[in-house]
């Protein structure tokens, strides 16, 4: 059976010399500069004509590029609106890097760098057979923070002070994703008490905006992000007949609970199974 790249947003493709001249100007967009690369030097265009021709012309082993096209009907239809890769790949040890960037703001937002991250996922471990992705982001990218999130991907650690901008320095988050984890997403959340599934992010969301009785989701988001980041615990739902109504978060050393929120109605039982695991 063909394996195809394609979702209902969005098709990855392989990246042809006429994609150059789209990507070019990119390079103009300092903010788009700092999300992906860093503080990277200037480039004039036949630098950057340059690199992208020998990414196309002869990527090397270690390196997986695709154009990000939308589908008909979507905006930006049958246009190269970004792209994304696998670099680093080590097929010994079975990892690679992801990165994506997404060419300008019309585009973004449409949830295309979600569906592109996931479409690469499945093609990193479905047809390069990797055991492990990782990335980096920088703790200002929101976007990418989002889009990360809500593919699967699991915080690892926080390195201090990576990019010195506008007189002060900023952190990079570590975050990576199992063959074990993936396989896990790919499967539709099931009732009783499981680790969370990025389906589960609405509903976790609401349930913490109604029992601490917060106003607004951006604050409970900060508090559900709180708990993703802590490397030493997972946070774990407690679903019934299809509904989110718990979460919890479990001390990985020694199995405990660490924090826990439920409906009223089902506190009690959440923590007699906790109790029980």
């Amino acid at each position: 059976m063909p394996f195809h790249l394609t979702g209902t947003l969005v098709k990855l493709r392989s990246l042809i010399s006429a994609d150059v001249d789209v990507i070019i100007p990119v390079y103009q967009d300092f903010d788009l500069q700092l999300t992906t690369d860093g503080d990277s030097p200037p480039l004039t265009d036949v630098q950057v004509r340059a690199f992208w021709e020998e990414i196309i012309s002869e990527p090397g082993p270690t390196l997986r590029y695709f154009g990000i096209e939308p589908l008909p009907g979507q905006i930006g239809e049958s246009t190269l609106v970004g792209a994304c890769s696998l670099q680093q790949i080590d097929p010994r040890n079975r990892h690679a890097e992801l990165s994506i960037f997404m060419l300008n703001t019309a585009v973004r937002g449409q949830g295309y760098g979600t569906e592109a991250t996931r479409l690469l996922l499945d093609y990193a471990f479905e047809v390069v057979r990797l055991d492990k992705v990782y990335l980096g982001v920088y703790e200002f990218n929101e976007a990418g923070l989002r889009a990360y999130e809500k593919a699967g991907f699991r915080y690892e650690g926080r390195l201090k002070q990576m990019l010195y901008y506008e007189g002060r320095y900023h952190d990079e988050w570590s975050m990576r994703m199992l063959r074990s984890e993936w396989e896990r997403i790919k499967r539709a959340p099931a009732d009783g008490l499981r680790p969370y599934h990025p389906a589960d992010l609405g509903a976790a969301l609401a349930l913490i905006q109604r029992e601490h009785g917060l106003s607004d989701a951006q604050t409970a988001r900060g508090l559900l992000r709180r708990w993703w980041r802590q490397i030493d615990r997972e946070l774990y739902c407690y679903q019934l007949s299809g509904k989110v109504v718990g979460l919890a978060v479990i001390d990985l050393e020694n199995g405990t609970p660490y924090e826990m929120i439920a409906d009223p109605a089902h506190q009690l039982l959440l923590t007699s199974l906790l109790e029980e695991r």
